[in-house]
């Protein structure tokens, strides 16, 4: 006896899980940015951040470093300050979304010699 063929059922079955681990797969490849270009997105944000240039009244910018996870420290002259990387509070209350990280910046006050 030969096997019956799988009837239209299966075949939309199998389909719609094929097409179901595709979209998982293309979700979570596009679930966050490369590292480098996630840096290059917070650096940046700190770069425009008129907030900043007020606390450092617009002494221009030495040094960036990066002390820790999401802790960025700016050096202007005679002035420090840390700005803090945080996840954008209206963020939370959305499902998580594909795509870079939807971040604010805190910055704190600038310590001057």
């Amino acid at each position: 006896m030969t096997p019956s063929p799988p009837g239209p059922g299966h075949r939309i079955a199998a389909a719609a899980m094929t097409a179901l681990l595709l979209l998982t797969a293309a979700t979570e490849a596009q679930a966050a940015l490369p590292p480098y270009w996630q840096r290059l997105r917070e650096i940046q944000a700190i770069l425009d951040s008129n907030e900043l240039a007020r606390k450092l009244r617009d002494t221009p910018i030495d040094r960036i470093e990066r002390p820790g996870e999401d802790l960025y420290r700016i050096q202007a002259g005679p002035c420090t300050l840390d700005i803090r990387i945080v996840d954008d509070p209206a963020d939370s209350t959305q499902p998580p979304m594909p795509g870079p990280r939807r971040f604010q910046i805190e910055t704190g006050e600038a310590a001057c010699r």
